[in-house]
């Protein structure tokens, strides 16, 4: 029985796009952004080390809660840095010479902050900051910053400041073949200059410190332990057995969950709710995974808002709370997924994009109170620092892994963990809120509230029942006559055959004793 549920609840899944659209939720209350920044590129940097730069200082800046503009500097227009609290520059490309004249005359003259990021930094930057730059030929090199040390980057052809004598420098390039070191970026007031950003290294770590001053960002940061790829067809004897020991080892979590579009009166649904509030009440929370977009787009399709409106009703109606969102980053540029995937939740964890798949898209992102940059444990494993612990990082981070397959894989996942003396957080000690056309959820300080009242987190086991019927019975007011029907005919065809057979013996024996007469 339970492996029918299994294979049901993965109909569910791949029908829900058969639901019809509810009606217009309420988007969760999100305030205005604290930063409206401007990013401007020459080029995406595609086949080059370089490449997936831009993307990565989306996610970043997105972590600071930032609202992001992103424009190419070949179609920039005049006045297009009004407004903004800041302007970062991305040049790409070393010999590619910028012609846009609106651009260089009002950059020039730019009077907010502004962050230049990799070749040929403006002259009066270069002023500013008293810089000397070049570029580094070499195979690899060493970075420390921020409590990490010695952590080796392959960065050939990389530019970077060969001297500097104005501003705070943020950490240290250094290489024991050059004897050469060397700061990996620097800044003074509202100017700062990254000469190399990369993506998937720890370069992006080491540009969140230095983001974290040109936005005068305050706020605390604090590391968050996020378990993905939860479905409703996964083993969830496992994934409560992993939230136990998750728990039983001190160690509060966020599990991102799939959401269930369709037939959630089943008993597969049942269970998938029963096995989530265990998980909420060994100290995890829940935040709701967007769906998977698959081509091809109907951009005449706007049910996902009701779609999620609902789901979201029916964790709160069975007693989970999901107190965030979770999406691929580039959900934040479209219209469509932004406002109906996303626009119930203040907070976000953003996942580096995979394949894209826009509706509506846009240049400008959706911002979020709480933004998670998400990072797999890989890029921090292993790598040199001051101390035992995990030194603080300079943003909100998400360690991101999949819910593991069976049990070996559970021992792997804790083993990892312990290894790496991380400290995560409790992600409902800080503020979110959710908000559908039914129901408000709440948290902060540790306390969940639904519609005003605590949600007792507390867990009860319930008996789900195994003998659901799936497909009511059709009617069935003309069974008795079908069944005389069916008896008459069954008795007319046995006669039939019955006096066939006795003509054929009749025949047999008057023909037999006229052959024999002969």
């Amino acid at each position: 029985m339970r492996r029918r549920g299994i294979v049901i609840l993965l109909l569910i899944v791949l029908a829900g796009d058969l639901l019809p659209s509810a009606g217009p939720a309420t988007a969760a209350a999100s305030p205005a952004p604290a930063q409206r920044i401007l990013l401007l590129f020459d080029s995406l940097a595609n086949n080059s080390g370089q490449q997936g730069n831009v993307a990565e200082l989306q996610r970043l800046l997105a972590a600071y809660s930032a609202q992001v503009t992103l424009k190419p500097i070949s179609s920039y227009e005049p006045g297009g840095m009004k407004g903004y609290s800041g302007v970062i520059t991305v040049i790409n490309n070393d010999e590619l010479e910028i012609t846009n004249q609106a651009y260089l005359q009002e950059a020039a003259g730019y009077k907010g902050a502004m962050l230049h990021v990799g070749y040929r930094p403006p002259a009066r930057m270069q002023q500013t900051l008293r810089l000397k730059t070049g570029v580094w030929h070499r195979a690899g090199a060493s970075l420390s910053i921020g409590g990490f040390t010695g952590i080796p980057v392959e960065a050939e052809g990389m530019p970077y400041i060969t001297a500097s004598a104005a501003g705070r420098s943020y950490g240290t390039w250094s290489s024991s073949d050059a004897g050469a070191q060397a700061p990996f970026a620097v800044s003074s007031g509202r100017t700062a200059y990254l000469p190399y950003l990369k993506q998937g290294d720890f370069t992006a770590i080491a540009a969140a410190y230095v983001l974290k001053d040109w936005l005068h960002y305050t706020a605390q940061p604090q590391m968050y332990l996020v378990i993905k790829e939860i479905y409703p067809f996964s083993d969830l004897n496992l994934l409560e057995q992993m939230a136990d020991r998750l728990y039983r080892s001190g160690i509060p979590f966020i599990a991102s969950v799939r959401p269930v579009f369709a037939n959630t009166d089943f008993p597969a649904m049942k269970r998938y709710l029963e096995a989530l509030r265990a998980v909420q009440s060994r100290n995890g929370s829940i935040v709701v995974n967007a769906p998977a977009v698959r081509p091809p787009i109907n951009s005449n399709d706007r049910s996902l808002r009701g779609k999620m409106n609902q789901f979201i009703n029916v964790l709160a109606e069975g007693g989970v709370a999901p107190l965030g969102v979770a999406a691929e980053s580039y959900w934040t540029y479209d219209k469509e997924y932004s406002a109906a995937g996303m626009g119930f939740f203040n907070s976000a964890v953003l996942f580096p994009d995979g394949e894209t798949h826009y509706m509506e898209q846009t240049d400008t992102s959706a911002p979020f109170s709480s933004s998670l940059y998400s990072l797999p444990p890989a890029l921090l494993q292993g790598i040199g620092r001051t101390g035992k612990a995990m030194p603080e990082l300079p943003l909100n981070t998400a360690v991101t892994l999949d819910l593991p397959e069976d049990e070996r894989g559970l021992e792997e996942l804790l083993q990892n963990l312990n290894a790496e003396w991380y400290t995560f957080a409790d992600y409902k000690q800080e503020a979110h809120t959710v908000r559908t056309d039914m129901h408000t959820l709440e948290s902060a300080d540790g306390v969940i509230r639904l519609d005003g009242n605590t949600l007792d987190v507390d867990y009860t086991p319930q008996k789900v029942a195994v003998d659901f019927q799936y497909k009511e019975k059709q009617a069935t007011s003309f069974n008795k006559l079908f069944s005389v029907q069916n008896q008459f005919f069954i008795i007319v065809i046995l006669a039939a055959l019955l006096l066939f057979g006795g003509l054929l013996t009749i025949g047999y024996r008057l023909y037999r004793r006229k052959y024999l007469n002969k």
